[in-house]
């Protein structure tokens, strides 16, 4: 379990530590920084992901992360130098930290063209190892390092995204084993899979769909042709010439049958329905992620529904210990179903840099949290004072 995250010159997050637990919500105004904690730790967690695009250099593999709109330069906090540190700590052992820096002056704010740098750390009772990408010395012990077990162990995480109109789309199998992406694509074909291979986990994400969505009774997959255009090369007098060219591939869709027999195709569905069955499908996915990092988990979900799909969350977490969950909410009466240790408060200081402490940390919680459910006590001390002590509640 990641018990605790760190980030440096992180967008808002100038200089922020937060410690986790196996189920942790993130809550706070609009802009506070706390997606930008999940993308931090999701961006941390690919150090140790080996990718087909790395060619013969380690270098490969940070630049395929950090580019374009995730850029080191983008997201710095505003000042020279330009560096940004990430780190997070496995369960009170293992500590790995990342520190991406661009050298040089970025022009206009755009450091393009500018050289990147990486050093990448880990601190525990079994020693201490750095490496510098690009490296300072054999390219090869670098490769070693980044796919240390040591560095893997936090590789097994996922931030899902979850987007309802590529959800519910014809999806074309592009494995023999169709895993949901992190914007929730391939949700069709994940589905047609777990009903030949895992069979009793389809069976127990829908039970726990119709917890969450009554009525539900049965997630059925179907296969249709799925029309393919296609650029087809010729060579015509020796000239390249394209045409165009029309094809059928065989796709995945889905539909849920209700009680009383009535099925409804996944592009009819309620966004909270189809939301809901991607975050269990990823849940109950063989080999699952460690870490879910989950993005207003309230969205498209009815007050009764967000209730139910925390209690279910929490079943998950008692038959999984090796499962962890961070999420963000701005929703008050989802967050009565947690613990108001569990709760982490963000807010902007004057200088819009985000601040974070948890609930429990505010000077009158004592005086506040009997007789008051989680959700009503962080609607009425809000977030002042996270940033400004002295305006606080009295």
């Amino acid at each position: 379990m990641i018990d605790r995250v760190h980030f440096e010159n992180f967008k808002s997050l100038k200089n922020v530590t937060i410690d986790l637990g196996r189920l942790t919500v993130l809550v706070g105004p609009n802009g506070c920084g706390k997606s930008s904690v999940l993308q931090g730790i999701e961006l941390l967690s690919q150090t140790g992901v080996p990718r087909e695009d790395e060619r013969e250099h380690a270098l490969h593999r940070f630049a395929s992360i950090y580019s374009g709109l995730r850029d080191v330069g983008r997201l710095a906090s505003p000042g020279h130098p330009i560096s940004v540190v990430f780190a997070m700590r496995q369960g009170g052992g293992d500590e790995l930290r990342l520190e991406a820096s661009v050298r040089g002056a970025p022009n206009g704010g755009q450091p393009n063209g500018l050289s990147r740098q990486f050093v990448v750390s880990l601190e525990g009772s079994e020693g201490s190892l750095q490496v510098g990408v690009p490296p300072r010395h054999d390219k090869n012990d670098n490769d070693v390092f980044l796919d240390h077990p040591r560095v893997r162990q936090f590789a097994s995480t996922v931030c899902l995204h979850l987007d309802a109109n590529k959800m519910t789309r014809t999806s074309i199998p592009d494995d023999a084993r169709s895993r949901l992406a992190a914007d929730g694509s391939q949700l069709a074909s994940s589905l047609a899979w777990m009903k030949g291979a895992a069979e009793e986990a389809l069976a127990q994400a829908t039970r726990d769909l119709r917890r969450i969505v009554p009525g539900v009774k049965l997630i059925r997959t179907l296969r249709e042709r799925v029309p393919i255009r296609k650029m087809e090369k010729l060579d015509i007098e020796g000239q390249p010439v394209w045409r165009p060219v029309n094809e059928t591939q065989i796709g995945d869709r889905f539909e849920i049958e209700f009680d009383g027999g009535s099925s409804v195709p996944a592009d009819l569905l309620s966004e909270g329905t189809v939301l809901a069955l991607g975050l269990l499908t990823k849940l109950y996915e063989p080999e699952r992620p460690r870490l879910v990092l989950l993005d207003d988990i309230d969205r498209g979900l009815h007050i009764e529904a967000q209730s139910r799909l925390i209690e279910v969350l929490r079943e998950l977490l008692k038959l999984d210990p090796e499962l962890q969950i961070v999420c963000t909410t701005h929703s008050p009466y989802l967050l009565d179903r947690f613990e108001a240790s569990e709760v982490r408060v963000l807010g902007l200081d004057a200088n819009r840099c985000t601040q974070v402490q948890a609930l429990t940390d505010h000077p009158d919680f004592e005086k506040w949290k009997f007789g008051t459910q989680t959700g009503e006590l962080w609607a009425a001390l809000g977030s002042a004072w996270v940033t400004k002590p002295d305006e606080q509640p009295k």
